[in-house]
Protein backbone atom coordinates (compact mmCIF):
# COMPACT_ATOMS: atom_id res chain seq x y z
CA UNK A 1 0.00 0.00 0.00
CA UNK A 2 2.86 2.40 0.73
CA UNK A 3 4.22 2.36 -2.84
CA UNK A 4 0.70 3.13 -4.08
CA UNK A 5 0.49 6.14 -1.76
CA UNK A 6 3.83 7.44 -3.03
CA UNK A 7 2.63 6.97 -6.56
CA UNK A 8 -0.48 9.05 -5.87
CA UNK A 9 1.63 11.75 -4.23
CA UNK A 10 3.92 11.85 -7.25
CA UNK A 11 0.96 12.19 -9.61
CA UNK A 12 -0.58 14.97 -7.54
CA UNK A 13 2.75 16.81 -7.57
CA UNK A 14 2.96 16.57 -11.35
CA UNK A 15 -0.63 17.80 -11.67
CA UNK A 16 0.08 20.73 -9.35
CA UNK A 17 3.19 21.74 -11.35
CA UNK A 18 1.20 21.52 -14.60
CA UNK A 19 -1.64 23.67 -13.27
CA UNK A 20 0.80 26.23 -11.89
CA UNK A 21 2.62 26.43 -15.26
CA UNK A 22 -0.67 26.79 -17.07
CA UNK A 23 -1.73 29.62 -14.77
CA UNK A 24 1.58 31.45 -15.20
CA UNK A 25 1.93 30.96 -18.99
CA UNK A 26 -1.33 29.69 -20.54
CA UNK A 27 -0.35 30.71 -24.09
CA UNK A 28 2.50 28.18 -24.16
CA UNK A 29 0.02 25.33 -23.74
CA UNK A 30 -2.45 26.53 -26.35
CA UNK A 31 0.05 28.02 -28.83
CA UNK A 32 -0.71 27.13 -32.41
CA UNK A 33 1.24 27.11 -35.63
CA UNK A 34 -0.64 28.92 -38.41
CA UNK A 35 -0.22 28.84 -42.17
CA UNK A 36 -0.92 32.19 -43.81
CA UNK A 37 -0.74 32.94 -47.54
CA UNK A 38 -0.60 36.62 -48.50
CA UNK A 39 -1.57 37.31 -52.11
CA UNK A 40 -0.70 40.81 -53.24
CA UNK A 41 -0.59 43.24 -56.17
CA UNK A 42 0.67 46.80 -56.63
CA UNK A 43 0.77 49.62 -59.18
CA UNK A 44 -2.35 48.38 -60.94
CA UNK A 45 -2.85 51.70 -62.77
CA UNK A 46 -6.32 51.09 -64.17
CA UNK A 47 -5.62 47.75 -65.87
CA UNK A 48 -8.90 46.08 -64.94
CA UNK A 49 -9.23 44.64 -68.46
CA UNK A 50 -6.69 42.36 -70.12
CA UNK A 51 -4.28 44.22 -72.37
CA UNK A 52 -1.78 43.70 -75.18
CA UNK A 53 1.86 44.49 -74.29
CA UNK A 54 3.77 44.13 -77.55
CA UNK A 55 4.56 41.55 -78.88
CA UNK A 56 1.96 39.47 -77.02
CA UNK A 57 -1.75 39.88 -76.29
CA UNK A 58 -4.44 39.14 -73.69
CA UNK A 59 -2.24 39.56 -70.62
CA UNK A 60 -3.43 40.26 -67.07
CA UNK A 61 -6.83 41.70 -66.25
CA UNK A 62 -9.05 41.19 -63.23
CA UNK A 63 -11.00 38.28 -64.75
CA UNK A 64 -7.87 36.12 -65.02
CA UNK A 65 -6.52 37.44 -61.72
CA UNK A 66 -9.73 36.46 -59.96
CA UNK A 67 -9.42 32.91 -61.25
CA UNK A 68 -5.81 32.71 -60.08
CA UNK A 69 -6.59 34.08 -56.62
CA UNK A 70 -9.53 31.76 -56.03
CA UNK A 71 -7.56 28.71 -57.17
CA UNK A 72 -4.86 29.55 -54.62
CA UNK A 73 -7.49 30.19 -51.94
CA UNK A 74 -9.02 26.76 -52.56
CA UNK A 75 -5.62 25.10 -52.29
CA UNK A 76 -4.67 26.91 -49.07
CA UNK A 77 -8.02 26.38 -47.35
CA UNK A 78 -7.98 22.67 -48.20
CA UNK A 79 -4.75 22.41 -46.21
CA UNK A 80 -6.23 24.32 -43.26
CA UNK A 81 -4.47 27.62 -43.97
CA UNK A 82 -5.69 31.19 -44.31
CA UNK A 83 -5.32 33.81 -47.05
CA UNK A 84 -5.21 37.59 -47.30
CA UNK A 85 -5.36 39.64 -50.51
CA UNK A 86 -3.63 43.03 -50.34
CA UNK A 87 -2.91 45.96 -52.67
CA UNK A 88 0.18 48.12 -52.20
CA UNK A 89 -1.38 51.13 -53.93
CA UNK A 90 -1.56 53.10 -57.18
CA UNK A 91 -4.86 51.67 -58.35
CA UNK A 92 -5.36 54.93 -60.28
CA UNK A 93 -4.02 56.43 -63.53
CA UNK A 94 -2.91 54.66 -66.66
CA UNK A 95 -5.81 53.33 -68.77
CA UNK A 96 -8.41 55.69 -70.26
CA UNK A 97 -11.33 53.30 -69.69
CA UNK A 98 -10.50 53.47 -65.98
CA UNK A 99 -9.33 57.09 -65.75
CA UNK A 100 -12.46 58.54 -67.33
CA UNK A 101 -14.62 56.69 -64.78
CA UNK A 102 -12.47 57.70 -61.76
CA UNK A 103 -11.39 54.03 -61.43
CA UNK A 104 -14.89 52.96 -60.39
CA UNK A 105 -14.60 49.65 -62.28
CA UNK A 106 -11.27 48.91 -60.61
CA UNK A 107 -12.47 49.41 -57.04
CA UNK A 108 -15.78 47.66 -57.51
CA UNK A 109 -14.16 44.68 -59.22
CA UNK A 110 -11.61 44.54 -56.38
CA UNK A 111 -14.60 44.09 -54.08
CA UNK A 112 -15.73 41.06 -56.08
CA UNK A 113 -12.25 39.56 -56.04
CA UNK A 114 -12.17 40.05 -52.27
CA UNK A 115 -9.33 42.41 -51.38
CA UNK A 116 -8.78 42.72 -47.64
CA UNK A 117 -6.95 46.07 -47.60
CA UNK A 118 -4.85 48.50 -49.62
CA UNK A 119 -2.41 51.24 -48.84
CA UNK A 120 -2.89 54.45 -50.79
CA UNK A 121 -0.24 55.28 -53.40
CA UNK A 122 0.82 58.67 -54.73
CA UNK A 123 -1.37 58.25 -57.83
CA UNK A 124 -4.42 58.06 -55.60
CA UNK A 125 -3.87 61.84 -55.34
CA UNK A 126 -3.77 62.53 -59.09
CA UNK A 127 -7.30 63.86 -58.74
CA UNK A 128 -8.90 65.82 -55.93
CA UNK A 129 -9.38 64.43 -52.45
CA UNK A 130 -13.14 64.39 -53.15
CA UNK A 131 -12.55 61.80 -55.88
CA UNK A 132 -10.44 59.71 -53.53
CA UNK A 133 -13.17 59.85 -50.89
CA UNK A 134 -15.66 58.70 -53.54
CA UNK A 135 -13.38 55.78 -54.36
CA UNK A 136 -13.08 54.98 -50.68
CA UNK A 137 -16.88 54.80 -50.56
CA UNK A 138 -16.93 52.36 -53.47
CA UNK A 139 -14.35 50.10 -51.85
CA UNK A 140 -15.53 47.46 -49.38
CA UNK A 141 -12.03 47.18 -47.93
CA UNK A 142 -10.05 49.72 -45.88
CA UNK A 143 -7.62 52.31 -47.25
CA UNK A 144 -4.52 52.45 -45.02
CA UNK A 145 -1.97 55.23 -44.50
CA UNK A 146 -0.37 55.83 -41.11
CA UNK A 147 1.79 58.76 -42.19
CA UNK A 148 -0.79 61.09 -43.80
CA UNK A 149 -2.43 63.68 -41.55
CA UNK A 150 -4.29 66.96 -41.93
CA UNK A 151 -1.92 69.91 -41.62
CA UNK A 152 -4.13 71.96 -39.33
CA UNK A 153 -5.19 69.23 -36.90
CA UNK A 154 -2.75 66.32 -37.23
CA UNK A 155 -5.78 64.07 -37.73
CA UNK A 156 -5.26 60.89 -39.77
CA UNK A 157 -7.30 60.90 -42.99
CA UNK A 158 -7.23 57.09 -43.39
CA UNK A 159 -6.98 54.19 -40.98
CA UNK A 160 -3.34 53.84 -39.87
CA UNK A 161 -3.76 50.08 -39.47
CA UNK A 162 -6.19 47.21 -39.09
CA UNK A 163 -6.00 43.94 -37.16
CA UNK A 164 -7.44 40.84 -38.79
CA UNK A 165 -8.40 37.85 -36.62
CA UNK A 166 -8.01 34.62 -38.59
CA UNK A 167 -9.30 31.86 -36.30
CA UNK A 168 -7.13 33.14 -33.47
CA UNK A 169 -4.20 34.40 -35.51
CA UNK A 170 -4.07 38.17 -35.04
CA UNK A 171 -2.51 39.95 -38.02
CA UNK A 172 -1.74 43.68 -37.86
CA UNK A 173 -1.48 45.49 -41.21
CA UNK A 174 -0.36 49.12 -41.33
CA UNK A 175 0.04 51.40 -44.34
CA UNK A 176 2.80 53.81 -45.39
CA UNK A 177 3.08 56.06 -48.47
CA UNK A 178 6.19 57.74 -49.90
CA UNK A 179 7.08 61.11 -48.39
CA UNK A 180 7.70 62.40 -51.94
CA UNK A 181 4.01 62.38 -52.82
CA UNK A 182 3.69 66.22 -52.71
CA UNK A 183 6.20 66.59 -55.58
CA UNK A 184 4.70 63.74 -57.60
CA UNK A 185 1.13 65.07 -57.85
CA UNK A 186 -0.67 68.33 -58.53
CA UNK A 187 0.16 70.44 -55.44
CA UNK A 188 -3.43 71.64 -54.91
CA UNK A 189 -4.59 68.04 -54.41
CA UNK A 190 -2.47 67.64 -51.26
CA UNK A 191 -2.10 71.24 -50.05
CA UNK A 192 -3.96 70.52 -46.79
CA UNK A 193 -2.11 67.27 -46.06
CA UNK A 194 1.19 66.43 -44.39
CA UNK A 195 3.14 63.33 -45.42
CA UNK A 196 5.10 62.48 -42.31
CA UNK A 197 8.34 60.54 -41.97
CA UNK A 198 7.76 56.89 -42.81
CA UNK A 199 10.60 55.75 -40.54
CA UNK A 200 9.49 57.76 -37.50
CA UNK A 201 5.84 56.79 -38.04
CA UNK A 202 6.75 53.10 -38.15
CA UNK A 203 9.04 53.37 -35.10
CA UNK A 204 6.16 54.77 -33.07
CA UNK A 205 3.55 52.32 -34.34
CA UNK A 206 5.27 48.92 -34.61
CA UNK A 207 5.88 48.35 -30.84
CA UNK A 208 2.17 48.95 -30.18
CA UNK A 209 1.19 46.50 -32.91
CA UNK A 210 3.61 43.86 -31.63
CA UNK A 211 1.72 43.88 -28.34
CA UNK A 212 -1.68 43.57 -30.03
CA UNK A 213 -0.93 41.04 -32.75
CA UNK A 214 0.96 37.84 -33.56
CA UNK A 215 2.15 39.10 -36.94
CA UNK A 216 2.97 42.64 -38.13
CA UNK A 217 2.79 43.48 -41.85
CA UNK A 218 3.78 46.80 -43.40
CA UNK A 219 1.73 47.44 -46.55
CA UNK A 220 3.81 50.14 -48.21
CA UNK A 221 4.06 52.35 -51.28
CA UNK A 222 7.71 53.34 -50.84
CA UNK A 223 9.81 51.58 -53.50
CA UNK A 224 12.02 48.51 -53.51
CA UNK A 225 15.29 50.31 -52.78
CA UNK A 226 17.26 52.06 -50.03
CA UNK A 227 16.00 55.52 -50.92
CA UNK A 228 14.60 57.36 -53.93
CA UNK A 229 16.68 59.64 -56.12
CA UNK A 230 14.12 62.42 -55.94
CA UNK A 231 14.15 65.76 -54.17
CA UNK A 232 13.54 64.35 -50.71
CA UNK A 233 15.57 61.14 -51.14
CA UNK A 234 12.63 59.44 -49.50
CA UNK A 235 13.29 56.16 -47.67
CA UNK A 236 12.50 52.98 -49.53
CA UNK A 237 11.61 49.69 -47.89
CA UNK A 238 15.24 48.61 -47.45
CA UNK A 239 15.79 51.51 -45.02
CA UNK A 240 12.45 50.79 -43.36
CA UNK A 241 13.47 47.19 -42.67
CA UNK A 242 16.95 48.18 -41.44
CA UNK A 243 15.84 50.97 -39.12
CA UNK A 244 12.54 49.64 -37.72
CA UNK A 245 12.72 46.25 -35.98
CA UNK A 246 9.61 44.21 -35.37
CA UNK A 247 8.10 44.15 -38.88
CA UNK A 248 7.62 40.57 -40.01
CA UNK A 249 6.87 41.29 -43.69
CA UNK A 250 6.81 44.30 -45.99
CA UNK A 251 4.45 44.13 -48.98
CA UNK A 252 5.60 46.99 -51.22
CA UNK A 253 4.71 49.00 -54.33
CA UNK A 254 5.73 52.21 -56.13
CA UNK A 255 8.89 51.10 -57.97
CA UNK A 256 7.09 48.54 -60.19
CA UNK A 257 9.66 45.90 -59.22
CA UNK A 258 8.88 42.30 -60.21
CA UNK A 259 10.67 40.56 -57.33
CA UNK A 260 11.44 36.95 -58.26
CA UNK A 261 12.83 35.96 -54.83
CA UNK A 262 11.97 37.50 -51.48
CA UNK A 263 14.57 39.74 -49.89
CA UNK A 264 15.37 39.40 -46.22
CA UNK A 265 16.78 42.21 -44.07
CA UNK A 266 17.37 41.25 -40.45
CA UNK A 267 14.15 39.38 -39.54
CA UNK A 268 11.94 41.14 -42.09
CA UNK A 269 10.98 39.65 -45.47
CA UNK A 270 10.32 42.07 -48.34
CA UNK A 271 8.37 41.48 -51.57
CA UNK A 272 6.81 43.37 -54.48
CA UNK A 273 4.76 42.18 -57.47
CA UNK A 274 5.67 44.27 -60.52
CA UNK A 275 2.92 46.34 -62.11
CA UNK A 276 -0.46 46.40 -63.88
CA UNK A 277 -1.52 43.09 -62.26
CA UNK A 278 0.74 41.24 -64.67
CA UNK A 279 1.64 39.25 -61.57
CA UNK A 280 0.19 38.23 -58.24
CA UNK A 281 2.72 37.80 -55.45
CA UNK A 282 2.31 34.80 -53.18
CA UNK A 283 4.00 34.93 -49.77
CA UNK A 284 3.53 31.80 -47.62
CA UNK A 285 4.26 32.22 -43.92
CA UNK A 286 4.30 29.82 -40.96
CA UNK A 287 3.65 31.66 -37.69
CA UNK A 288 4.25 30.42 -34.13
CA UNK A 289 1.79 32.33 -31.94
CA UNK A 290 3.67 31.40 -28.77
CA UNK A 291 6.86 33.07 -29.90
CA UNK A 292 5.02 35.58 -32.13
CA UNK A 293 7.48 34.83 -34.87
CA UNK A 294 7.62 33.62 -38.45
CA UNK A 295 9.26 30.21 -38.54
CA UNK A 296 9.17 29.72 -42.29
CA UNK A 297 8.61 31.91 -45.37
CA UNK A 298 8.41 31.18 -49.09
CA UNK A 299 7.63 33.45 -52.03
CA UNK A 300 6.53 33.06 -55.64
CA UNK A 301 5.68 35.64 -58.29
CA UNK A 302 2.77 34.22 -60.29
CA UNK A 303 2.28 35.55 -63.86
CA UNK A 304 -1.32 36.42 -64.80
CA UNK A 305 -1.55 34.91 -68.29
CA UNK A 306 1.83 36.37 -69.19
CA UNK A 307 3.12 35.03 -72.50
CA UNK A 308 6.38 34.71 -74.39
CA UNK A 309 7.00 34.70 -78.13
CA UNK A 310 8.98 31.88 -79.71
CA UNK A 311 10.31 32.07 -83.28
CA UNK A 312 10.89 28.91 -85.28
CA UNK A 313 11.63 28.67 -89.00
CA UNK A 314 10.25 32.12 -89.67
CA UNK A 315 7.03 31.51 -87.75
CA UNK A 316 6.00 33.05 -84.43
CA UNK A 317 4.44 31.01 -81.64
CA UNK A 318 3.19 32.04 -78.20
CA UNK A 319 3.23 30.19 -74.89
CA UNK A 320 2.24 30.97 -71.32
CA UNK A 321 5.18 31.97 -69.13
CA UNK A 322 3.70 29.87 -66.32
CA UNK A 323 0.12 28.57 -66.22
CA UNK A 324 -2.83 29.95 -68.12
CA UNK A 325 -6.00 30.94 -66.25
CA UNK A 326 -9.49 30.81 -67.75
CA UNK A 327 -11.15 34.13 -67.00
CA UNK A 328 -13.74 34.36 -64.23
CA UNK A 329 -17.11 34.77 -65.96
CA UNK A 330 -18.55 36.67 -62.99
CA UNK A 331 -15.86 39.34 -63.36
CA UNK A 332 -16.30 39.53 -67.13
CA UNK A 333 -20.04 40.07 -66.70
CA UNK A 334 -19.47 42.75 -64.04
CA UNK A 335 -16.96 44.47 -66.33
CA UNK A 336 -19.28 44.81 -69.34
CA UNK A 337 -21.32 47.86 -68.19
CA UNK A 338 -18.13 49.82 -67.52
CA UNK A 339 -16.69 48.98 -70.93
CA UNK A 340 -19.95 50.06 -72.57
CA UNK A 341 -19.95 53.28 -70.59
CA UNK A 342 -16.32 53.91 -71.48
CA UNK A 343 -17.08 53.32 -75.15
CA UNK A 344 -19.76 56.00 -75.07
CA UNK A 345 -17.28 58.40 -73.45
CA UNK A 346 -14.65 57.59 -76.07
CA UNK A 347 -17.13 58.74 -78.72
CA UNK A 348 -17.86 62.07 -77.05
CA UNK A 349 -16.45 65.24 -78.68
CA UNK A 350 -13.36 66.70 -77.02
CA UNK A 351 -12.82 69.72 -79.23
CA UNK A 352 -12.38 70.76 -82.82
CA UNK A 353 -9.43 70.69 -85.23
CA UNK A 354 -9.54 73.59 -87.68
CA UNK A 355 -6.99 71.84 -89.90
CA UNK A 356 -5.82 68.32 -90.55
CA UNK A 357 -3.44 67.22 -87.81
CA UNK A 358 -0.53 65.49 -89.54
CA UNK A 359 0.56 62.32 -87.77
CA UNK A 360 1.26 60.09 -90.75
CA UNK A 361 4.42 58.08 -90.06
CA UNK A 362 6.08 59.20 -93.30
CA UNK A 363 5.86 62.80 -92.10
CA UNK A 364 6.14 62.65 -88.33
CA UNK A 365 9.27 60.46 -88.50
CA UNK A 366 11.09 62.74 -90.90
CA UNK A 367 10.04 66.36 -90.31
CA UNK A 368 8.29 68.78 -87.97
CA UNK A 369 4.48 68.48 -88.21
CA UNK A 370 1.62 70.48 -86.76
CA UNK A 371 0.35 67.51 -84.74
CA UNK A 372 3.80 66.87 -83.27
CA UNK A 373 3.93 70.53 -82.25
CA UNK A 374 0.50 70.22 -80.64
CA UNK A 375 1.60 67.11 -78.72
CA UNK A 376 4.85 68.63 -77.43
CA UNK A 377 3.21 71.96 -76.57
CA UNK A 378 0.67 70.00 -74.55
CA UNK A 379 3.46 68.20 -72.66
CA UNK A 380 4.99 71.53 -71.65
CA UNK A 381 1.64 72.99 -70.68
CA UNK A 382 0.76 70.03 -68.48
CA UNK A 383 4.06 70.01 -66.58
CA UNK A 384 5.30 73.60 -66.73
CA UNK A 385 8.49 72.44 -68.45
CA UNK A 386 10.79 74.71 -70.47
CA UNK A 387 11.40 72.06 -73.12
CA UNK A 388 9.56 68.96 -74.39
CA UNK A 389 11.00 66.04 -76.36
CA UNK A 390 8.83 63.47 -78.19
CA UNK A 391 9.91 60.63 -80.48
CA UNK A 392 8.11 60.75 -83.83
CA UNK A 393 7.39 57.03 -83.59
CA UNK A 394 5.19 57.69 -80.56
CA UNK A 395 2.70 59.62 -82.73
CA UNK A 396 0.66 57.05 -84.62
CA UNK A 397 -2.15 58.62 -86.64
CA UNK A 398 -3.59 61.66 -88.40
CA UNK A 399 -6.66 63.50 -87.13
CA UNK A 400 -9.09 64.79 -89.74
CA UNK A 401 -10.30 68.38 -89.53
CA UNK A 402 -13.53 68.75 -87.60
CA UNK A 403 -14.74 67.26 -84.34
CA UNK A 404 -12.03 65.45 -82.34
CA UNK A 405 -13.11 62.58 -80.06
CA UNK A 406 -11.18 60.87 -77.31
CA UNK A 407 -10.99 57.83 -79.58
CA UNK A 408 -9.13 59.99 -82.14
CA UNK A 409 -6.64 61.00 -79.47
CA UNK A 410 -6.04 57.42 -78.41
CA UNK A 411 -5.24 56.54 -82.01
CA UNK A 412 -2.59 59.27 -81.97
CA UNK A 413 -1.11 58.17 -78.61
CA UNK A 414 -2.17 54.57 -77.92
CA UNK A 415 0.65 53.44 -75.63
CA UNK A 416 -0.45 54.95 -72.33
CA UNK A 417 2.99 56.55 -71.88
CA UNK A 418 3.44 58.88 -68.94
CA UNK A 419 5.16 62.26 -68.78
CA UNK A 420 8.55 62.29 -67.04
CA UNK A 421 10.21 65.44 -65.67
CA UNK A 422 13.99 65.95 -65.67
CA UNK A 423 16.17 68.93 -64.81
CA UNK A 424 18.88 69.01 -67.47
CA UNK A 425 21.83 71.30 -68.11
CA UNK A 426 22.26 72.99 -71.45
CA UNK A 427 25.16 70.64 -72.12
CA UNK A 428 22.94 67.58 -71.54
CA UNK A 429 20.34 69.02 -73.91
CA UNK A 430 23.01 69.50 -76.57
CA UNK A 431 23.91 65.82 -76.12
CA UNK A 432 20.27 64.91 -76.82
CA UNK A 433 20.20 67.07 -79.95
CA UNK A 434 23.55 65.77 -81.21
CA UNK A 435 22.19 62.24 -81.02
CA UNK A 436 18.92 63.30 -82.66
CA UNK A 437 20.94 64.88 -85.48
CA UNK A 438 22.29 61.44 -86.38
CA UNK A 439 18.82 59.91 -86.83
CA UNK A 440 17.95 59.18 -90.43
CA UNK A 441 14.53 60.40 -91.65
CA UNK A 442 11.89 57.69 -91.39
CA UNK A 443 13.17 56.36 -88.07
CA UNK A 444 10.84 56.40 -85.04
CA UNK A 445 13.59 58.15 -83.06
CA UNK A 446 13.16 61.32 -85.13
CA UNK A 447 12.89 64.09 -82.53
CA UNK A 448 9.91 66.44 -82.19
CA UNK A 449 10.32 69.38 -79.80
CA UNK A 450 8.67 72.28 -78.04
CA UNK A 451 10.27 75.26 -76.30
CA UNK A 452 13.36 75.27 -78.48
CA UNK A 453 14.52 75.73 -82.05
CA UNK A 454 17.66 74.20 -83.47
CA UNK A 455 19.55 73.39 -86.64
CA UNK A 456 20.68 69.92 -87.63
CA UNK A 457 23.86 71.01 -89.39
CA UNK A 458 25.15 67.95 -91.22
CA UNK A 459 24.67 65.68 -88.21
CA UNK A 460 25.55 68.16 -85.44
CA UNK A 461 23.34 70.40 -83.30
CA UNK A 462 23.76 74.10 -84.08
CA UNK A 463 22.03 77.44 -83.36
CA UNK A 464 20.08 76.08 -80.38
CA UNK A 465 17.60 78.57 -78.94
CA UNK A 466 15.60 78.04 -75.74
CA UNK A 467 12.63 80.33 -76.04
CA UNK A 468 14.12 83.49 -77.49
CA UNK A 469 17.62 83.10 -76.02
CA UNK A 470 20.66 81.05 -77.01
CA UNK A 471 21.10 77.90 -74.91
CA UNK A 472 23.43 78.27 -71.90
CA UNK A 473 25.50 75.15 -71.29
CA UNK A 474 25.67 75.57 -67.49
CA UNK A 475 22.04 76.60 -67.02
CA UNK A 476 19.46 74.05 -65.84
CA UNK A 477 16.23 73.65 -67.80
CA UNK A 478 13.08 71.83 -66.74
CA UNK A 479 12.52 69.19 -69.39
CA UNK A 480 9.70 66.73 -70.10
CA UNK A 481 9.61 63.60 -72.23
CA UNK A 482 7.64 60.35 -72.23
CA UNK A 483 8.61 57.44 -70.01
CA UNK A 484 9.69 55.40 -73.05
CA UNK A 485 12.37 57.92 -74.00
CA UNK A 486 13.23 58.62 -70.35
CA UNK A 487 14.16 54.95 -70.01
CA UNK A 488 16.54 55.22 -72.98
CA UNK A 489 14.04 54.24 -75.66
CA UNK A 490 14.94 54.84 -79.32
CA UNK A 491 18.58 55.13 -78.26
CA UNK A 492 18.21 58.22 -76.07
CA UNK A 493 20.40 56.67 -73.36
CA UNK A 494 21.52 60.08 -72.09
CA UNK A 495 18.11 60.54 -70.42
CA UNK A 496 18.83 57.60 -68.11
CA UNK A 497 21.68 59.55 -66.51
CA UNK A 498 19.32 62.26 -65.23
CA UNK A 499 17.28 62.39 -62.06
CA UNK A 500 13.69 61.75 -63.08
CA UNK A 501 10.20 62.15 -61.68
CA UNK A 502 7.45 60.22 -63.43
CA UNK A 503 4.39 62.45 -63.07
CA UNK A 504 1.98 59.62 -63.90
CA UNK A 505 0.17 61.92 -66.32
CA UNK A 506 -0.81 59.81 -69.31
CA UNK A 507 0.14 61.46 -72.60
CA UNK A 508 -3.24 60.86 -74.29
CA UNK A 509 -5.17 62.16 -71.30
CA UNK A 510 -2.98 65.26 -71.21
CA UNK A 511 -3.60 65.90 -74.92
CA UNK A 512 -7.34 65.41 -74.42
CA UNK A 513 -7.34 67.95 -71.59
CA UNK A 514 -5.29 70.43 -73.65
CA UNK A 515 -7.63 70.25 -76.67
CA UNK A 516 -10.73 70.45 -74.46
CA UNK A 517 -9.39 73.56 -72.73
CA UNK A 518 -8.53 75.17 -76.08
CA UNK A 519 -11.86 74.26 -77.66
CA UNK A 520 -10.44 74.69 -81.15
CA UNK A 521 -6.88 73.89 -82.22
CA UNK A 522 -5.01 75.17 -85.26
CA UNK A 523 -1.34 74.21 -84.78
CA UNK A 524 1.23 75.18 -87.38
CA UNK A 525 4.70 74.19 -88.49
CA UNK A 526 6.98 76.88 -87.05
CA UNK A 527 10.50 75.96 -88.11
CA UNK A 528 11.47 74.34 -84.83
CA UNK A 529 14.09 72.28 -86.62
CA UNK A 530 16.12 73.26 -89.69
CA UNK A 531 18.04 70.55 -91.50
CA UNK A 532 21.23 71.31 -93.46
CA UNK A 533 22.30 68.27 -95.46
Amino acid sequence: MKPLKMNRTFKLSILFIFLAFLFINPSSIFAKSYQLTILHTNDHHGHFEKFNPYPVSDVGGFAAQSALVNIVRAEVEKKGGHTLLLSAGDVNTGVPESDMLDAEPDFKLMNLIGYDAMTVGNHEFDKSLDVLRKQQGWAEFPFLAANIVKKNTGEAIFDPYIIKDLDGLRVAIFGLITEETPILVVPDNVKDLEFKSTIETAKALVPKLREEADLVIALTHLGFYEESGGKYKAPGVFRLAREVPGIDAIIDGHSHTAVKELKRINKTVLVQAGEWSKYVGRLDLTIDTDLKTVTNSQFKLIPVNMKKRVKYKGQRYYAYVDKGYIEDKQIIKAMEPYLEKADSVLSEPVGKALVKLDGDRKLVRSQETNLANLVTDCMRSKTGADIAFQNGGGIRADVAPGIVTYRDILKVQPFGNTLVIMHMTGKQIIDVLNYAATIKPGNGAFLQVSGLKWTNNKGKADNVMIGNAPIELDKTYKTVTNNFMAAGGDGYSMFKETQQVDTGFVDADSLREYIAKSGEVNPKVEGRVTVIQ
